[in-house]
């Protein structure tokens, strides 16, 4: 069990910018983060970290937390997993308290193939510099490709030897049981005997977006088995496992996500030594789609790090073709791709050798074609005057821009095409809208058919759960209070990058009022938030569907507070004063909210920690323990800033 003075520095040097900076592209909106959220699909940014609350939160889809919960359902991980996690990513030493071998054995399987799949990396690496036959083979190959040693050990690149079972003898004898390296794919068995899958190759590890082994890819450099009549691929990888999903990951992404992100492009080629080469070369922000179709899993993973992707080909008949294949599921995801045709014969990684640094990346910036304007321009090339040829290019063509979803954009494509396909510019307007109907109308047939077939399969209760309100008074009328600063300053300057609105939902980042009626108004100011509508259209209730929301809105606009009742000392509830400006108002209510919120915190961290104690999950007990005291010394700061007392619940 890991131990309460390591979670807590753990929990204390895990900063939620740098964490979540590793998997999401993060923009800076005032003192917060902004960025699309991982967990689910969106064009317009709703996912917010927030540095000086060190948490995290998704006003699309609701997830929020702090570093640790990030990792548990980012990476799917369990408690102690994410702990070792950041642990390993701060170089923080694990202090453990003595475990049982029981314990030992229940180790969780994914952590199990990952520390297999590590090992398997360090013997591979060991038989490439080591042994003779890995520096006969292996290694002059490598060195014949251009790759220098800082090269080699950064990708770990390694050599399996042309034996029978080299590798699997050396894992058994060193703890490893067969169960784990047959899960693995790193052996296979055959008639009751165990033999290596990788042999007589040079071996390509491949990393997951956190830089851990998951998989390898191997290649064959012998060809001539005649003697034997088997025919060996010259490339092999890894069967999909628990850890290694071929269509979620892409070659390089751990090496290339930092420059990724800071040169706010990605550049997507073919193989490993394409991506290798352009590395050592000092172009990092590249990774591999290694042979594969580009898949919507591994667009989606370059869109947590960029909205731009320049995809690099070889520029023979096959590399167009290549390029133009299956790029219409980037355009669907919202990125914006273009496409470098290299000279014929050429791919990244001759390239680069051949013209150096400087001159590669200068290719890249001049030759860079639009996607779907090579698209137009090359497909109308190929069928020239022959108009039923003609007119299935132009239907290719516009199925593509029906895709884009920015209206602004899509207009200025189909401008573009016209022009290159010769047709007039209502044609493809009239055909794309065509085309998005029929889209719209698929989507809203599922949510009426569909939906109700899937609720009764999976059981799902369609009546209407009535929210639990508040037990708490204080809670009720301080939640109440803060609607009353939204409705009636949200407009106003809080400070010179955010307006009172902007404040307060950010405030409210990791919270969930209790009354339903108040959370879904808060709802409407945080979807007027990220749509860019003015939060004074909310005073309009003609703008607001539900009737209790309306309601409320109502009463909240003419029902002002007034000075003489004693009803707002009763409920801590801040009233307004000649001496005192907005900004005041709003700092004192959402002061006094806060508290009431810890208090809450509190009593739910308390059960929490009995919880887990009687189930024995006790680094979980721990960190539960750990939060509350954080919590009650906030609490004890936030109580001196109120000058009235409050009262308990």
């Amino acid at each position: 069990m890991i131990t309460r003075d390591t979670i807590a520095k753990i929990i204390d040097t895990a900063q939620i910018y740098e964490v979540v900076g590793d998997f999401v592209n993060l923009k800076r909106a005032g003192s917060l983060y902004k960025g699309n959220c991982p967990f689910h699909q969106e064009k317009t940014p709703s996912f917010v970290v927030n540095p000086n609350k060190n948490i995290y939160k998704c006003f699309g889809c609701g997830k929020g937390g702090d570093s640790v919960g990030f990792i548990m359902e980012h990476e799917k991980m369990n408690f102690p997993e994410a702990l070792r996690f950041l642990a390993n990513k701060y170089n923080i030493e694990i202090e453990e308290t003595q475990v049982s071998n029981e314990q030992k054995e229940v180790q969780n399987e994914k952590d199990s193939l990952l520390i297999a799949l590590n090992y398997a990396a360090k013997f591979y690496q060991n038989q490439l510099i080591e042994t003779d036959d890995g520096k006969a083979i292996g290694l002059t190959y490598f060195k014949e490709r251009g790759f220098l040693d800082e090269t080699i050990n950064n990708f770990q690149l390694g050599f399996s030897p042309n034996n029978f079972d080299t590798f699997y003898k050396q894992a058994t004898k060193d703890g490893y049981s067969e169960e784990i390296l047959l899960k693995a794919g790193l052996i296979k068995e055959k008639n009751g005997k165990h033999y290596d899958f990788f042999r007589d190759r040079v071996m390509f590890p491949i990393f997951n977006v956190s830089g851990k082994v998951v998989a390898f890819g191997g290649r064959m450099l012998t060809t001539n088995k005649a003697e034997t009549g088997v025919y060996n691929p010259k490339y092999i990888n890894t069967s999909e496992t628990e850890v290694y999903h071929k269509s979620q990951v892409l070659y390089g992404i751990s090496h290339a996500k930092n420059d990724i992100r800071k040169e706010e492009v990605c550049y997507l080629v073919e193989g490993y030594t394409d991506v290798i080469s352009l590395h050592q070369a000092g172009i990092k922000n590249v990774v591999a789609s290694s042979g594969t179709a580009l898949t919507k899993e591994q667009v989606l993973l370059i869109k947590r790090f960029t909205e731009n992707m320049v995809i690099l080909y070889d520029g023979d008949a096959a590399g167009i073709k290549a390029a133009l294949r299956g790029l219409d599921i980037v355009l669907e995801q919202g990125l914006n791709v273009k496409v470098v045709l290299l000279p014929d014969s050429e791919d990244p990684d001759s390239f680069v050798k051949k013209y150096g640094t400087d001159e590669t990346i200068a290719f890249i910036q001049k030759n860079q074609k639009d996607f779907i304007l090579l698209k137009a321009s090359q497909g109308i090339e190929e069928v020239k005057h022959d108009p039923i040829k003609k007119t299935a290019v132009i239907k290719d063509i516009v199925e593509s821009i029906a895709l884009i979803s920015d209206n602004i954009k899509r207009e200025l494509y189909i401008k573009e095409c016209a022009t290159i396909v010769d047709v007039t510019e209502a044609v493809l307007v009239n055909e794309t809208n065509k085309i998005r109907s029929l889209q719209l109308k698929k989507l809203k047939d599922f949510d009426k058919d569909d939906v109700a077939v899937l609720n009764e399969n999976l059981k799902i209760d369609n009546e209407p759960q009535k929210a639990t309100e508040s037990k708490s008074p204080h809670l009720f009328h301080q939640e109440r209070d803060i609607l009353r600063i939204l409705v009636e300053y949200s407009e106003l300057d809080m400070t010179e990058e955010l307006s009172v609105g902007e404040y307060v939902i950010f405030e409210l980042v990791d919270i969930e009022f209790k009354h339903p009626s108040f959370q879904k108004l808060v709802k409407y100011y945080i979807d007027a938030y990220q749509n860019e509508t003015p939060f004074s259209e909310l005073k309009n209730v003609q703008n607001i569907e539900e009737q209790d929301v309306k309601d409320l809105m109502v009463e909240l606009l003419s029902s002002p507070y007034e000075l003489s009742s004693n009803w707002f000392d009763r409920h801590e509830i801040v009233v307004k004063d000649a001496n005192r400006t907005y900004k005041t108002d709003v700092v004192s209510v959402m002061t006094r909210f806060r508290y009431y919120k810890m208090m809450e915190a509190i009593k739910i961290l308390d059960e929490k920690i009995k919880t887990t104690e009687q189930n024995g999950q006790f680094e979980e007990m721990m960190a539960a323990l750990l939060k509350k005291m954080e919590l009650m010394e906030a609490r004890k700061k936030l109580a001196k800033e109120i000058s009235t007392v409050i009262h308990p619940f």
